[in-house]
């Protein structure tokens, strides 16, 4: 029987009881209600799924046995209800709020109304936090009405609230009330699977994460249009230079120019790319970019991977990020899907989580006039996570100490004295360092410091012959997730894995893929509960502390916070200890302890001009200058360096 039939098999979900409320005499008297239940089922309706353009029609609160579907078009004829009346009952932190895609109901009602609801339980975050690892779709609440309820649910008025002053069928309002007389039940069913794996305190860090992360969407950030647009028409005539000089040299390769002189080979060919590279003596086993950073030391293999660095810039980010900008707040809204498989958050719609690192990049994104930006980052803190959950004493005596760990590293691998170490022997250390975090191989490795296989297996050897406690743990971390099925971050949020049988041809190739997702899970999947931490604590406090100040993006370790200049000292001081606090809750045997970066724009890191004994300057703070070409540059407030 096909999926489709045993859906349409299915028995339909029921009506539920529901009251339609219009009358704000009414809807206070049921407020004064629901104020005594422990648990409200949550859900509204509107016409747009974006928050800068929905207007909300209807807001669904369901108890045991009951829908009330209260009309909040207080601006219409006939209807005293209003949004704002809601608040007191949906920020009290007395009532457990279940609700199915939390965020979008949280955005809507903070934009119109002005209030975040507290306090909150998602069917949909909880489902995929349940299954990490092994389920990548199937959240929708249709989708959880059939699993657990084996019904199935008519979604077909779905579409019809976009018109704002209709007069509602009972069709619609039925469905309205459908959306939260289950979900109290769905909960119910998830936390038996929710307890057995200990998924209690990540579901807690989850849930009160979707507040931070509906700011960050909400509150959006600022580009240069112009100064973005000029850099990425450079970039696209750099395009046609790296591409002319390609096609020139080869053309060599080919017998005759075909009509009108136009080049034979075509570069987005991979088998004529191949066939023409391999008559030009370079042997290439393939034309993906990976296998070509290997023959880099020929001319046209740096500009072919140069031409396809920018093509993808200047598609991805070019006039297409433009286009992104809201009218409504003339700011770019990324959206985040709140966990992938490592607990880690992914953007997209913009993806802002993929805009090149350098500094001339984040320079197109601005604050606001009279406002500064605040990055703070965690230094390092896959590595500390690394020794702390490890414990390996090499780590952690390097870190008391204030030594440099890659340093330190490359000393023990090298045998050398400390201060006799070369740029490239802590370069080889910090490879293996931060590689680890991503299981990566001796051919990864190999490949990344130009290196054959037998060398960085030997370095990959020694590096763990110096730190045998992070090897062990290692080890230990990749033959549990065989064993159970999973691996665990600090919260112990899992990360879940199809095992195969011991006849599968493919187990030996899937489990050493296992494995090594299991090493970067317990890292990185920790990394993330602790940014998410200290996201929650950032929001928190500086709401607080009440100066203007919001959250704006999130990048792996570091957050943007934009605040009046006015304010910056204070709120630099939140963000900071918001960031520390966290980290530090979770390993306080290796405490992190952060400085933020400041200035007009999103910025990567201090300033690293050296002065004539080659100190750095290390400055915290950058301005822009205005510049006759980009308009404006950004430069060191202390030293002056520019910093693009």
């Amino acid at each position: 029987m096909s999926n489709l039939m045993a859906f349409a098999e299915l028995p339909i979900l029921p009506t539920p009881a529901y009251e339609y409320i219009k009358d704000l005499d009414r809807a206070q008297e049921v407020l004064a209600f629901l104020d005594q239940q422990p648990i409200l089922e949550i859900d509204t309706e509107g016409t747009s799924l974006d928050p800068y353009r929905c207007r909300t029609t209807l807001l669904q609160i369901g108890v045991p046995n009951m829908a009330y579907v209260f009309d909040v078009r207080s601006d219409l004829p006939g209807i005293s209800v209003y949004g704002k009346l809601f608040e007191e009952i949906l920020t009290s932190k007395k009532h457990l709020k279940i609700l199915q895609n939390a965020n979008y109901d949280m955005k809507v009602i903070k934009k119109q109304y002005g209030f975040y609801i507290e306090n909150v339980y998602d069917t949909m975050l909880a489902e995929v936090l349940m299954y990490l690892g092994v389920q990548e779709s199937g959240f929708s609440l249709a989708k959880l009405v059939e699993k657990y309820l084996g019904m199935s649910m008519d979604k077909e008025p779905r579409d019809t609230f976009e018109i704002y002053d209709q007069d509602f069928t009972d069709k619609q309002i039925a469905y309205a009330a459908n959306d939260v007389c289950v979900l109290d039940i769905i909960r119910n069913m998830q936390l038996p699977r929710i307890e057995k794996y200990n998924l209690q305190e990540a579901l807690a860090l989850e849930m009160a994460f979707i507040k931070p992360l509906a700011e960050m969407e909400l509150n959006g950030i600022k580009l240069d249009v112009a100064k973005w647009r000029l850099m990425m028409t450079e970039f696209a005539e750099e395009l046609e230079v790296f591409k002319k000089n390609i096609e020139n040299t080869l053309q060599v390769t080919q017998d005759q120019l075909s009509l009108f002189n136009v080049p034979t080979v075509n570069i987005g060919s991979p088998i004529q790319l191949k066939k023409a590279l391999n008559k030009l003596g370079i042997k290439v086993e393939s034309t993906a970019s990976e296998a070509l950073k290997k023959y880099s030391s020929h001319k046209v293999i740096e500009d072919l991977l140069a031409y396809r660095q920018n093509a993808k810039l200047v598609s991805t980010y070019g006039e297409a990020l433009i286009d992104k900008i809201n009218p409504k707040t003339g700011r770019l809204h990324t959206q985040f899907k709140q966990m992938v498989s490592t607990g880690r958050m992914s953007s997209n719609d913009p993806n802002l989580q993929n805009i090149p690192g350098k500094q001339k990049f984040r320079s197109c994104f601005i604050a606001d006039s009279g406002m500064c930006l605040i990055t703070v980052d965690q230094n390092s803190a896959e590595l500390v996570i690394m020794g702390a959950m490890s414990g390996e004493p090499n780590f952690i005596d390097t870190y008391e100490k204030g030594l440099d760990l890659h340093t330190v590293n490359a000393s023990r691998i090298y045998n050398v004295p400390y201060d006799k170490v070369t740029p490239e022997q802590r370069k080889a250390s910090k490879a293996i360092s931060f590689g680890l975090a991503y299981g990566i191989s001796a051919v990864g490795l190999g490949k990344r410091l130009g290196i054959d296989k037998k060398e960085a297996q030997k370095l990959i050897d020694i590096y763990f012959k110096v730190n045998c406690v992070l090897d062990k743990w290692l080890t230990k971390a990749a033959k549990d997730a065989i064993r159970t099925h999973s691996s665990t971050t600090i919260t112990g949020r899992h990360r879940f894995y199809n095992i195969p049988s011991m006849s599968d041809p493919a187990r030996k190739t899937i489990i050493g893929g296992v494995e090594r997702a299991a090493k970067n899970h317990k890292i990185q999947g920790s990394d993330s509960d602790t940014i998410k931490l200290a996201m929650i604590l950032c929001v928190d406090r500086l709401n607080a502390l009440d100066v203007g100040a919001r959250l704006l993006l999130s990048v792996h370790d570091e957050i943007v916070v934009e605040c009046p200049i006015e304010h910056v000292d204070e709120v630099a001081k939140v963000v900071v200890s918001s960031v520390d606090d966290a980290f530090n809750h979770y390993f306080p045997i290796m405490p992190m302890y952060t400085a933020p970066v400041i200035g007009p724009c999103w910025i990567k890191h201090e300033c690293e001009a050296k002065d004539a004994n080659g100190k750095k300057c290390e400055h915290n703070i950058m301005k822009f200058e205005e510049d006759s070409h980009y308009g404006t540059k950004l430069v060191c407030a202390k030293c002056g360096a520019k910093q693009d």
